[in-house]
């Protein structure tokens, strides 16, 4: 059985950094950007400190959250925080993004819970840094998870995809890796279609059979196709993007068993394992 604790903050709830996000979940209580060594997940934390500089993160016109990387002098790197950003689909982490409530008298006020989002691409932007110089300042495009859910990803953004396994995982795997954007309103569009390869690449690693029990998919889609969930494993909600490692294809009663059933937890580092071997057996 999994030791991984399990992450169930309610989006708008108010919750102390130390006690209740990084003593059961890990990861530093003093950084921006915390990804955790011992939970499949980083934390993001936005404040008002990057006023004095001439940004502030924001949510735009499309429901997209721009996020100011870390680094206060010189030009900001793809690395350290910034690179957990970038790489949580790819390493299976679920990015998790709260507000920076200030402080009362010296003394927190808290955090509030904005939600589980997905990182979809990033933009560089000029701006001055903590000594009052010129530098590059990346943003990240972060994508709440419930705009990305598979199931319902419309038909015009699937495209072309490939029908042999080899050529899907390649989507799959070129769809883990997050590059610069090319402007707001294409940022949504990206991560749909990059999770529909991941999703489709999936479907067809299952050969039509539950990766959960082995079973075949309970009906056929209007297209002919197998009926099968994806099902995110280091995570409580489906749907934004994972890579194929952490993702499988399920029946609906295995589904809901895994998140709702006694021995879901169970169920779940089962079908982590039978992935594991599944793409093992692929890659070799």
């Amino acid at each position: 059985m999994s030791s991984i604790p399990e992450i169930a903050f309610e989006i708008g709830q108010v919750y102390d950094r130390r006690t209740d996000i990084h003593e059961p979940f890990g990861g530093s209580w003093q950084s921006g950007i915390s990804p955790s060594a011992q939970s499949p997940v980083v934390f993001i934390f936005s404040g008002e400190s990057g006023k004095q500089f001439g940004y502030i993160d924001h949510f735009d016109e499309y429901g997209v959250f721009h996020y100011t990387g870390e680094g206060q002098v010189g030009d900001m790197q793809l690395a350290g925080g910034n690179r957990a950003i970038l790489g949580h689909a790819r390493e299976g982490r679920s990015l998790h993004l709260f507000k920076a409530l200030g402080k009362k008298a010296g003394k927190s006020l808290g955090q509030r819970y904005l939600g589980e989002f997905a990182c979809a691409d990033f933009t560089w932007k000029m701006g001055p840094d903590r000594e009052g110089n010129t530098r590059k300042i990346v943003v990240f495009h972060l994508v709440p998870i419930d705009r990305v859910v598979e199931a319902v990803i419309e038909d015009s953004a699937l495209g072309d995809l490939p029908t042999s396994l080899a050529a899907a995982r390649q989507l799959a795997m070129e769809a883990m890796e997050t590059g610069e954007g090319a402007g707001a309103g294409n940022t949504l569009r990206n991560i749909y279609k990059r999770s529909a390869q991941v999703k489709h690449y999936v479907l067809l690693r299952a050969e039509g059979l539950c990766e959960a029990c082995g079973e075949p998919a309970p009906f056929l889609r209007k297209d002919g196709t197998p009926y099968l969930e994806p099902h995110h494993i280091n995570r409580l909600s489906d749907g934004g993007l994972d890579h194929p490692l952490f993702v499988g294809a399920v029946c609906p009663a295995c589904h809901r068993e895994i998140h709702y059933g006694v021995g879901g937890q169970e169920k779940n580092e089962m079908l982590r394992e039978y992935i594991q071997k599944r793409e093992g057996e692929i890659s070799n």
